[in-house]
């Protein structure tokens, strides 16, 4: 499986370096955002919250190259024919997207990331870039990263407990709102319950 994925990210490597000598759509001063921050990563999290990220939001990380081909083209199918979205982007282009605070719904922007998402991935370790996400990702109101989580809740990286770790998770995908907490509870919940399903069984239940 893996050499499938490498073989099928070999194009998207080469316009990725094609991109970024023409500095085509701005790729060039992105990626330097990218490589900036993840250079001024010096501390890892623990392996644990990274296990729990990878099951959670990016389950193949040990056999792509940046981006998730099986999952890109489920995506586009379901999108298409089902009309339900499905989210397909890896933790590295999560990153990107967060880095480079690129949020509009276009083609051309999910392309550059995941050229960046390949670029990153051949320089970087997978640890490295989660643990860069981990630090920006926004997990609610004044919490951008686990270390404003961390101050918040009063606490350090090691008294974190298993299911702290999945909550932080959890509210990657979704953020505590200021208003409407009833709501963001209740899908916490079902969102907390899946993530630990996954863990107990390493397999995909239907995510929420």
């Amino acid at each position: 499986m893996k050499v499938l994925y490498f073989l099928a990210t070999i194009p998207f490597y080469f316009l990725a370096k094609l991109f970024q000598i023409l500095n085509l759509v701005e790729i060039y001063s992105d990626l330097k955002k990218c490589e900036s921050h993840l250079n001024s990563i010096h501390q890892l999290v623990d392996d644990e919250i990274l296990n729990i990220l990878f099951i959670a939001e990016d389950h193949r990380i040990s056999r792509h190259f940046g981006i998730d081909h099986y999952a890109m083209f489920r995506a586009i199918y379901y999108t298409k024919f089902r009309n339900q979205f499905q989210g397909a982007s890896t933790v590295a282009q999560q990153y990107v997207r967060v880095i480079t605070e690129r949020y509009e719904r276009t083609w051309i922007r999910k392309f550059r990331e995941q050229l960046l998402a390949i670029l990153i991935c051949k320089k970087f370790s997978r640890k490295q870039i989660a643990t860069a996400y981990l630090k920006v990702a926004f997990l609610g109101s004044g919490m951008n990263g686990i270390d404003h989580y961390l101050k918040k809740n009063h606490k350090k990286s090691f008294q974190l407990s298993k299911a702290e770790k999945i909550e932080i998770v959890a509210r990657l995908k979704y953020p505590e709102p200021l208003k409407n907490k009833e709501i963001w509870q209740y899908k916490m919940k079902i969102r907390i319950n899946n993530i630990s399903c996954k863990l107990a069984k390493k397999s995909l239940p239907t995510s929420l």
